[in-house]
């Protein structure tokens, strides 16, 4: 990450942007409003990550660009700025990610998507007593809090255990996060912005504090 001014709020034109793109994902808009996605978009998130890096770890901005050498989508463009805390890929265990788009805002941490190794570990943590019942724990005070749990899941139970385990429901996943997302709203514009994707990673510390310690 290079030198960034301080972070202000996301510019109003962001959003616009997104939902344009979505309509013209091409190269030819690409380059036509190159100048709008540096100014409005990218640079507003390099701040919000230069201002949040002291607490929450280096951050990694996701290219713009899809990768579609094996994807039947060929269209050439992401419709999201994205970027991870601890981490640069999918398979962090323990990050956290905030994103805007057309939509809004979204923020959150875990792991997306776990390795084959990160997963076993996850799964025997998940399966003892101890530590299965803190993951529960953890993740009932998010979703009390208003967070939703997230991840990719099986349809029937991981080798190794039977359907009714009592905690069947995360030894399923594949991946784990938890987050919440914003719509437009004023404060996204303004400094405010800063707090309520701090205040999000601040609440997700007990998921990535466990996974950290039990699967990373």
């Amino acid at each position: 990450m290079t030198a960034s001014p301080t972070f202000a709020g996301f510019h109003p034109d962001a959003l616009p942007f997104f939902r344009e793109l979505r309509e013209n994902n091409e190269r030819s808009f690409w380059l036509a409003n190159k100048t709008r996605y540096d100014e409005h978009v990218k640079a507003p998130m390099v701040a919000l990550g230069a201002a949040l890096e002291g607490v929450f770890g280096e951050p990694h901005l996701f290219r713009p660009y899809r990768d579609v050498r094996f994807s039947k989508d060929k269209r050439p463009y992401k419709l999201q700025v994205s970027m991870v805390f601890g981490g640069n890929g999918p398979m962090t265990v323990g990050s956290r990610y905030v994103q805007l788009d057309g939509e809004g805002l979204y923020a959150g941490g875990g792991a997306y998507m776990l390795a084959p190794e990160s997963l076993a570990r996850f799964r025997t943590a998940v399966g003892e007593e101890r530590s299965g019942a803190e993951l529960v724990e953890i993740l009932s005070e998010l979703e009390h809090g208003g967070y939703a749990v997230e991840g990719e899941t099986l349809q029937r139970p991981p080798r190794g255990f039977e359907a009714d385990h009592p905690r069947i429901r995360l030894l399923k996943h594949k991946g784990i996060y938890v987050g919440r997302s914003f719509g437009p709203a004023a404060w996204l514009y303004r400094p405010e912005a800063l707090d309520r994707v701090a205040k999000v990673f601040g609440d997700v510390e007990p998921l990535v504090v466990w996974l950290r310690r039990h699967v990373g």
